[in-house]
């Protein structure tokens, strides 16, 4: 008679392990990724010797050497404007590129522009660009602490998370162990119970 108490409290136990393996698998699959650093998003006008840039004109956003942003001028009525969104930091994909407060310089086809900007994600940054007669040429400044200069580049876009996580949640080799006692457990409590009914 006792056994017959015992083996729902049992079969109970091993049903809500298995649910709770699963629940915990899921969670440790959500963390594994997280999303990108939005970028810092640069608009405003821009004139090149007095009079509105080009629509096409190539808008680049500049932190110390690398290109970090590419736009280019648009027609807004008589407006010539620009949007340029410059990626955050990521080593993989975005060295040397966005971090809060850093400088960011512009170029106007290839001609650096009189306005800098401060590279803030968390606000919509307007920098109206303006370009004189002459083709000025870049000063470099520094890498932010713990980079490395890389040569100007187009950056990648970002990606959709950061990957799989190393070392936090519950990882599938923890699980897969778990759900295979419990259901082999679970197994012989039925076939106990099958062969106690007969």
């Amino acid at each position: 008679m006792s056994h017959a108490i015992h083996r729902p409290k049992v079969s109970l136990l091993l049903m809500t392990l298995i649910i709770g393996a699963l629940g915990a698998l899921g969670v440790s699959s959500a963390l594994a990724e997280s999303p990108p650093n939005p970028p810092s998003r640069f608009v405003g006008k821009v004139t090149v010797n007095g009079a509105p840039a080009t629509a096409g004109t190539t808008i680049e956003a500049v932190i110390g050497t690398t290109t970090c942003g590419l736009g280019s001028v648009f027609m807004a009525g008589s407006e010539a404007r620009y949007v340029v969104d410059s990626p955050a930091l990521d080593p993989g994909a975005n060295p040397n590129c966005g971090t809060d407060g850093a400088v960011v310089t512009f170029r106007v086809a290839g001609s650096l522009a009189n306005e800098t900007g401060s590279w803030k994600n968390y606000q919509l940054n307007p920098v109206n660009l303006t370009v004189g007669g002459t083709v000025a040429t870049p000063t470099a400044t520094a890498p932010p602490a713990g980079a490395t200069a890389t040569p100007s580049r187009v950056p990648s876009a970002p990606a959709s998370g950061t990957g799989p996580s190393q070392g936090s949640g519950l990882d599938l080799w923890v699980v897969v162990p778990i759900l295979g006692a419990a259901l082999a457990v679970s197994g012989g409590l039925f076939a106990v119970r099958a062969r106690n009914t007969r």
